[in-house]
């Protein structure tokens, strides 16, 4: 059977499986068959999806990503868009408690570094060491690359006016790569 193809197993209205009789033996010599359990573990398909938030002030960016990665998967898992246009919204949502597992993240919104200060924010305020920040920025000359990420606890960092489809698929694959050691996202 196709992998990912739904099977049909006949219950009774308490779930118990349907006992099938094997026929063309006489009806002393009947044998009951029962179906094999279902394996009800989660498959590929019914994976929870990754939530990832779109942390920048031009709403194109926030399109451009959604069309980008529409219909991905990452790690077998799909992707939810969750979406914030500033600093301080980014930080507000995040404070609420929904849970996300990326955040891509500008750099230039309400000020020159409002993103940067956001991370400091994130990490330290609201103690979220384990989400994934990948920085994004469309002005990579305001700060170096090297710089931010040396000074500031994040997991990735992307050029906007570089950043193709597979370049964004990769780097949100590789902040959301399973650890060896836990064997979840580190």
């Amino acid at each position: 059977m196709e992998q990912g193809a739904m099977q049909y197993r006949p219950t009774t209205e308490a779930g118990i499986p349907h006992r099938r009789r094997a026929g063309g033996l006489p009806d002393d010599d009947l044998i009951e068959l029962v179906d094999d359990p279902v394996d009800e573990r989660p498959g590929p398909q019914t994976q929870q999806p990754w939530r990832v938030l779109i942390a920048d002030d031009d709403s194109s960016v926030h399109e451009a990503t959604v069309a980008a990665l529409a219909g991905q998967r990452i790690h077998d898992r799909p992707i939810d868009f969750v979406h914030a246009y500033s600093a301080r919204e980014t930080v507000a949502l995040l404070a609420a408690g929904d849970p996300v597992h990326l955040v891509l993240l500008d750099v230039v919104m309400e000020s020159p570094e409002a993103g940067l200060r956001a991370v400091d924010e994130i990490r330290e305020t609201l103690g979220l060491r384990d989400l994934k920040i990948v920085i994004r920025t469309g002005q990579p000359g305001l700060k170096p690359e090297r710089e931010i990420r040396r000074s500031y606890a994040i997991d990735g960092y992307a050029n906007k006016a570089e950043l193709t489809r597979s370049m964004l698929r990769e780097v949100i694959a590789s902040a959301l790569a399973p650890s060896a050691a836990t064997g979840r996202a580190h």
